[in-house]
């Protein structure tokens, strides 16, 4: 780990020095408090605007944080390279969007080298873990823009921001999905270009070295154009301030998927320019500032003294060249550039995703429209319907194609084969440096493989498991190479259905459980409807903070066309039943009996609650379309039925709720 801790009286006193000078005096109105003093609630309307609102969500909460006493509490945090964050005893709560607060463990955790962060002692960094959820981790910074904080869970990420520029009093909390870019931020997001290929690819469905095992730490060089620090307040101390933040929250997500780190490099401070007249960038062109940083970070880092090297600019889009870490003509080429540099659109979707190509990442996207649409896609790594999801893709800038807003903060399996293969075997192993980290790879069961009917619904469910105990989340991704064609379409061969988040339960039903019970298709999920073998893989990730690993297995979800689709025909309608009544359920066998699915013997289900749960009525009758039940003596106006395959893994559900009195 870098550096060494300065004394804590002297480093506490400029930093609350720094971040009091931005706070002011404001009325508050308490509705909830941390038990620790340092959050409160605030209403918005008793907020003074400082400077301008650079993120504006749908939806946030409000609160006051007391800087000076939060500087000073966390100046007393264990050093990570003493301490590590799963056995820490120092503690802090945050506020999250649900208007509560969650508590965490808390180690200072440095991302400068030891002779930037003397340089710059006001600017500091922290890795944190949840106590009562421990599948919470994330990174906070303290500088004097004040702080910043992300989170990663199996709901996804929530942010904590200032609430506008130069206020360090007030900030707002929300969750990702609550914050959708403007048009303006969507139209930087141009055209890509890669300069080299990468040097090693994975092996196809092979799982790849496990990661976890050691950190692997790289030296980073990030530059930055005089129009990225003037819109960041025009000095190199708040440039570098900017672009922690954005590095700690890149690195939030590295440790967290392949253990890797990346640390400002001790003269970083040279390469943040303050005037975009003589700097040695065109700013707005980002395929031209490939070659110039390579150049300029050459001449004034020195080849010797990084690993990787970046610059972040205010022109649009992002270009990089792949599989350059450690290279020595090409590992400073990778740019990002944003009009508005800051916050999780930048963070996530652009510097996470750049950086992601420079560690041999290639793009996951199969769609065909907007940007999709350019020339972009990767035939080899084109595993995501439309515009994808996951940091490679292209969520949000795929038009008519795109599954979601923006990206979600992790990678796609095979974002994680060519990462890792990257850096243990590839380009990326020959520079850096690898700490022992104590954890060790989950397993991951993705289970049998199995035959079903076309056009049908059915569910996976895997297992894992962990050896150090950390807590595990899972995901389901088909993983099949086809053509490049909208989404919902199956020509056989093409992913249909799409990456959702990380999350704590190993079941996924294909499409989600909400489409198939009220009737409808979202992109990117689409049941197959031709003769095919779909490859299912499971992702088990054991989240620890600070360097994580995970496990990946595979299961065919084989479809015969001869077959389906297998569907409740009663109840289908909203009908009125008595409780403990006698009433018959039919279904559709659709010639599930025979080989290749022999589906002898079906489990007829109910539920009392819209299908949330549902509980066995018959769990074993002959696939021959009809069966007699007693509906439980369970008063209801939100009964469904299920059928399942009692030896497979389809299934259907009655297409409305029905009453049950």
């Amino acid at each position: 780990m870098p550096g060494k801790r300065s004394s804590l009286v002297i480093v506490a006193a400029l930093v609350v020095a720094l971040l009091s000078s931005f706070a002011a005096a404001t009325l508050v109105t308490p509705t909830a408090a941390s038990s620790d003093g340092f959050w409160q609630d605030v209403k918005e309307s008793r907020i003074a605007q400082k400077g301008a609102r650079q993120i504006v969500p749908t939806i946030y909460r409000t609160v006051a944080l007391d800087v000076a006493g939060l500087s000073q509490y966390l100046a007393k945090a264990p050093l990570e390279q003493d301490q590590s964050v799963a056995n820490s005893l120092y503690t802090l709560q945050l506020p999250m969007p649900n208007g509560k607060f969650e508590q965490f463990r808390v180690v200072e955790s440095p991302i400068m080298e030891p002779e930037l962060a003397a340089k710059f002692p006001e600017i500091r960094t922290y890795l944190i873990l949840g106590v009562d959820t421990p599948n919470l981790s994330g990174r906070l910074d303290l500088t004097p823009a004040g702080f910043h904080g992300l989170i990663l869970g199996d709901q996804g990420r929530i942010f904590i921001d200032p609430y506008s520029a130069g206020d360090t009093q007030h900030y707002i909390v929300y969750d990702s999905k609550n914050f959708v870019p403007s048009s303006q931020k969507l139209a930087d997001r141009q055209v890509e270009d890669y300069v080299i290929d990468l040097p090693l690819t994975d092996d196809g469905l092979a799982a790849p070295k496990a990661v976890g095992d050691k950190l692997r730490t790289y030296r980073l060089a990030m530059a930055a154009t005089g129009e990225y620090t003037a819109y960041h307040g025009g000095t190199v101390a708040k440039g570098l301030a900017a672009i922690t933040t954005s590095v700690n929250r890149v690195n939030a997500v590295y440790e967290r998927e392949v253990a890797v780190r990346m640390v400002l490099v001790a003269n970083n401070s040279n390469i943040i320019y303050t005037n975009a007249s003589t700097d040695p960038y065109t700013n707005n062109n980002g395929v031209t500032m490939l070659s110039q940083n390579q150049t300029n970070v050459r001449n004034v880092i020195g080849n010797a003294n990084y690993d990787i090297g970046h610059v972040f600019s205010t022109g649009g889009g992002g270009v990089a060249s792949l599989g350059s870490v450690c290279s020595t003509n090409y590992k400073a080429q990778g740019v990002t550039g944003s009009s508005a540099p800051v916050g999780d659109p930048f963070d996530i979707d652009y510097v996470a995703h750049e950086i992601g190509h420079q560690f041999g990442g290639n793009h996951t996207f199969n769609g065909t429209t907007g940007s999709c649409g350019g020339g972009n896609r990767a035939s080899s790594a084109a595993y995501e319907p439309g515009s994808g999801s996951t940091i490679m893709a292209y969520a949000g800038i795929c038009g008519a194609e795109n599954l979601q807003s923006n990206s979600d903060p992790y990678f796609h399996s095979k974002s994680l084969n060519e990462i890792t293969t990257f850096i243990t075997t590839g380009g990326g192993s020959s520079c850096g440096t690898a700490t022992n980290t104590g954890n060790t790879a989950p397993v991951a069961n993705a289970g049998a493989d199995y035959t079903i009917p076309r056009s049908t619904p059915f569910e996976l469910t895997g297992t894992g498991s962990d050896a150090n105990g950390d807590s595990m989340t899972y995901n389901w991704e088909q993983y099949n190479l086809g053509t490049a064609a909208p989404p919902n379409t199956d020509n056989g061969s093409r992913p249909i259905f799409r990456s959702f988040n990380p999350s704590t339960n190993p079941k996924r039903s294909f499409p989600k459980l909400s489409d198939i019970l009220n009737n409808t298709a979202t992109i990117g999920e689409s049941l197959p409807t031709t003769s095919r073998t779909m490859v299912f893989r499971l992702i088990v990730r054991d989240n620890r903070a600070g360097g994580g690993s995970y496990a990946i297995d595979s299961a065919n979800v084989t479809v015969s066309s001869a077959a389906g689709p297998f569907a409740v025909t009663s109840p289908n309608t909203a009908v009125t039943w008595t409780r403990n009544s006698s009433r018959t359920i039919t279904w559709n066998v659709a010639s599930t009996t025979a080989a290749p699915i022999s589906c002898a013997n079906v489990e007829i289900l109910f539920s009392s609650n819209g299908g949330s749960s549902f509980s066995s009525l018959v769990s074993s009758t002959p696939n021959d379309g009809s069966q007699a039940v007693t509906i439980p003596n369970t008063a209801t106006t939100q009964a469904r039925i299920k059928v399942r395959c009692a030896n497979n893994v389809f299934f259907d559900l009655s297409n409305v709720n029905f009453t049950v009195n």
